[in-house]
């Protein structure tokens, strides 16, 4: 298990250098490429198509070639992505490799979520993995900046390449199975054999996943939506409501990601366990909203910054203990439930912070920040409503 724990770890510390890489490479790709500035952010579009298309593809994957040599291919494509990211002849291999990457993306998620998020400390063990790849999200633009300034930006994308190629052939067998509807009671059979020549059971896809799990997926859509709006928008809305200048604010913003690396390592000392899990969801949601309420009414920078420290902290522990809670309501379709939590990252990246963006253009930056009141206050009444689930009882003994 330590060693099923560690590499998934690394897995997240890559994942999180390569998404922010992908997002700072837009000027780069502006300058060296001459494209115009939204043909530069393309990559961030692709990715999210990528992740979308793994939400999907991601369990049939694992059922197909079994959980470890699914997980191995993911850990390859994503250092193929890398390579791919670090051509600077065209867009064409960037965009390729910012969607193969965004595939990569969501086939990992599947297995860490599925691995790791089960059980009491699934929670915990999400938060931790989640701070990893916060950490390589902080080390990305340092390692980007540097690259530019000597050798050439390109040089960043390739950073993480010789740790997923080692990867590859270092992931120990993993537990993401799902227990299909032909097997009985406390057997879980699974779907794919791991061992070479081993015979494959061909067993139906698992049962529909339960109520509660559609309710904490659907709560989980709203939380990311909101979460990547205060990303994207939330120094926008600081300059129009205090008149400080877009750098000033884009400074200030950091105080969110402040937030959230203090909320999930306060989180990670095992606070987030599943008796704890929806009193902590519920509490964030409503700091959350205090948060983005804060940065609107904002009359100063400080009490700005102060809003978006808050939503940082309110927001940190909703992902990871989400993602256990709807693993938690779903125990015998770990992999499935996985891959329908990546379609609802995807669309809520993609599609939340663009309708944002929309309403901005049409009614300008500080109305349309409503919306992310919308999202929290709604967040918050689904969640309220999340019953906490059972747990799975243990495996009678034999000749019981």
């Amino acid at each position: 298990m330590r060693a099923l724990t560690w590499t998934a770890y690394l897995l997240m510390a890559c994942e999180g250098y390569l998404i922010y890489v992908v997002g700072f490479i837009t000027p780069y790709l502006e300058r060296q490429l001459a494209v115009a500035p939204w043909v530069a952010a393309l990559p961030n579009s692709a990715l999210a198509a990528g992740v979308a298309v793994a939400g999907v593809v991601a369990d049939r994957a694992t059922r197909r070639f079994g959980p470890r040599a699914a997980v191995r291919m993911w850990s390859g494509l994503m250092g193929l992505a890398g390579v791919l990211l670090a051509v600077p002849v065209s867009i064409a291999p960037i965009l390729v490799g910012a969607f193969a990457f965004g595939m990569s993306v969501g086939g990992m998620l599947v297995h860490v979520n599925s691995a790791l998020g089960a059980g009491p400390r699934g929670g915990t063990l999400l938060m931790r993995a989640n701070l990893w790849s916060m950490t390589g999200g902080l080390a990305g633009p340092l390692l980007l900046a540097a690259a530019a300034g000597s050798i050439g930006w390109w040089f960043g994308p390739l950073a993480p390449v010789p740790f997923l190629v080692a990867l590859v052939f270092v992931l120990p067998a993993s537990p993401a199975r799902d227990v299909h509807a032909a097997t009985g009671p406390g057997e879980d059979v699974p779907a794919v054999a791991e061992g070479p020549g081993e015979p494959r059971t061909g067993h139906p896809p698992p049962p529909a996943l339960p109520r509660p799990y559609w309710q904490t997926w659907g709560f989980l859509t709203l939380a990311i939506g909101a979460e990547f709006s205060f990303v994207t928008w939330g120094s926008q809305v600081v300059t129009a409501r205090t008149g400080i200048a877009i750098t000033e604010a884009t400074s200030l913003a950091s105080l969110y990601v402040v937030g959230m690396v203090a909320g999930r390592l306060a989180l990670s000392a095992g606070h987030g366990s599943a008796c704890r899990r929806l009193a902590i969801m519920r509490g964030g949601t409503a700091l959350a909203l205090v948060g983005a309420g804060l940065v609107w009414l904002a009359p100063n920078p400080v009490v700005a910054g102060l809003g978006l420290l808050l939503g940082g902290l309110g927001g940190s522990s909703l992902y990871p203990l989400a993602a256990s809670l709807a693993l938690a309501h779903a125990p015998s379709a770990p992999v499935r439930a996985s891959a329908r939590l990546t379609t609802t990252t995807a669309i809520a990246i993609f599609c939340a912070p663009l309708g944002l963006g929309l309403a901005t253009g049409a009614v300008g930056v500080t109305a349309a920040w409503l919306l992310v009141f919308a999202m929290l206050g709604a967040a918050l009444l689904v969640v309220l409503r999340i019953p906490q689930p059972r747990e799975r009882p243990l495996p009678a003994p034999v000749g019981a």
